[in-house]
């Protein structure tokens, strides 16, 4: 299940788009950049939703003001399946899942839920330094693959991945 496959990893990396050329992070633009991200929650109760506790200090929040396309991939190597199982993280059985679309912030009505995903399963979230001036965002999910043997990976629309019933 593959909302459940997100809601069992309490970090992804996500790609924004590099905007930024010169400065203090030198990459040409439109290069994707990589960084760890703490998504999603409570455990075993997620929307499959991500969420996502932001800085505008953070280079990627930057990037998404120019472009707010992003990508997450999580993986079962976060976890210990697949060293339970013997898979390589590399190895198809070991699965991850790629989600792309765009980052917005979220809405009041959301606020709550998203600060409680997050805060649930990252509590340290809440010492860090208001002056940062964080806020709550999400992935507006576009696209969806699954990568969980070998062949390739299995598309899977938006509709599909959140009519997902946990069991």
């Amino acid at each position: 299940d593959k909302a459940g496959h997100v809601n069992s990893n309490a970090l992804g990396l996500w790609s924004p788009t590099s905007a930024h050329g010169s400065g203090t992070w030198p990459l040409s633009p439109s290069l994707p950049i990589t960084h760890p991200i703490r998504i999603d929650g409570p455990p075993g109760a997620g929307s499959g939703v991500p969420y996502f506790y932001l800085s505008p200090l953070q280079q990627s929040v930057g990037n998404l003001q120019e472009n707010p396309h992003a990508t997450l991939t999580m993986s079962l190597a976060q976890t210990n399946f697949c060293r339970k199982q013997g898979f390589d993280p590399q190895s198809p059985l070991c699965a991850h899942i790629i989600l792309s679309g765009t980052v917005t912030k979220v809405n009041e009505s959301e606020m709550d839920f998203a600060k409680q995903s997050l805060f649930v399963r990252h509590p340290e979230m809440k010492t860090w330094p208001s002056s940062h001036n964080w806020f709550f965002a999400k992935l507006n999910i576009t696209n969806i693959w699954v990568l969980d043997y070998f062949g390739g990976p299995k598309i899977v629309t938006p509709e599909e991945y959140y009519n997902v019933t946990f069991q």
